[in-house]
């Protein structure tokens, strides 16, 4: 199983854990979306369910069992909802504590930790402070600050540290056959992966088409009509107003009136506040305030 080159020393740490039975029952696998905490994961799944010398073999009874779906070792909870309950904990507590059917080991994988509500991060200390031998649940989150302290603390940490430097972006042009945008990697806070698929379905031409013209409408060479008739069909609109604002416009504003800055700051807090809690809000007027309020506010 081949991984990125950015996740190639953490995998050779944890084969080395894995070797010397050194692993933790419950690892926490962090970092920022498009880095590979998946990929990182399911790997380390496949290595502990894989029966050969070499894993994962990809060829062994387990390993092929997993390739289809069907592990009888593996639970894979479901965390595409809003948030994950205590039923889901409950699952995996009954599976972990249940005997192994292929071999040793038995492997949960939960994705986006951070939805777990606080009923359910109680009900899983539980199960982390006696783990059942031979037992692994590896734990995904791109918010590690928000999980309960308690929690962090029975867990194996791996942080997966945000890649911008020169090699990711090699690695990029290497696996896209269109130009990477220079603020690719930064706009995605260092997630290589969510990137590509950003290159790959022409969300990135668009997202710098966008920038390109909000700086032409600051710098009345676009109309606010226009303007706003591109940003109104953005689906991250407050993500990327807010890069805008902080990666853009604001460094370009240094040595200017703090108090101008400061209620651009103030502004932008405003939009996202009302656009997230006032129901039935005419957006595309409170865009067009927005955006006119901005201008006249950068001068």
């Amino acid at each position: 199983m081949q991984l990125q080159p950015w996740l190639i020393p953490y995998q050779q740490q944890l084969t080395t854990l894995l070797q010397n039975n050194q692993l933790a029952h419950g690892l926490l696998i962090s970092g920022p979306t498009g880095i590979g905490k998946s990929v990182l994961a399911n790997w380390l799944a496949a290595s502990l369910l894989c029966t050969e010398q070499l894993k994962p073999c990809g060829k062994c009874k387990s390993c092929l069992l997993r390739l289809a779906g069907s592990h009888s070792d593996l639970l894979i909870i479901d965390s595409s909802g809003s948030s994950i309950g205590v039923d889901s904990v409950r699952q995996l507590s009954q599976f972990m504590y249940g005997r192994a059917q292929q071999q040793l080991n038995k492997v949960v994988l939960l994705a986006d930790a951070e939805k777990l509500t606080e009923a359910a991060a109680n009900a899983l200390l539980k199960t982390l402070e006696e783990p059942p031998q031979n037992s692994f649940l590896l734990l995904q989150t791109r918010a590690s600050n928000t999980l309960a302290a308690t929690l962090l603390s029975r867990c194996q940490h791996w942080a997966l540290a945000a890649e911008f430097g020169a090699a990711t972006l090699h690695w990029l042009t290497q696996h896209s056959n269109r130009a990477v945008p220079e603020f690719l990697l930064t706009y995605c806070a260092g997630g290589p992966l969510k990137a590509l698929s950003m290159l790959e379905s022409g969300e990135a031409d668009q997202l710098q088409l966008t920038l390109h013209n909000l700086n032409q409408f600051l710098a009345d060479k676009l109309t606010l009509q226009d303007i706003v008739k591109q940003l109104d069909g953005v689906s991250e609109l407050r993500q990327l107003l807010g890069w805008f604002l902080t990666q853009q416009l604001l460094p370009a504003m240094t040595g200017q009136d703090p108090q101008r800055i400061l209620a651009i700051h103030q502004l932008y807090s405003r939009w996202c506040r009302d656009e997230m809690q006032i129901l039935g809000q005419n957006k595309v007027l409170a865009l067009s305030a927005f955006l006119t309020e901005l201008k006249r506010l950068q001068g």
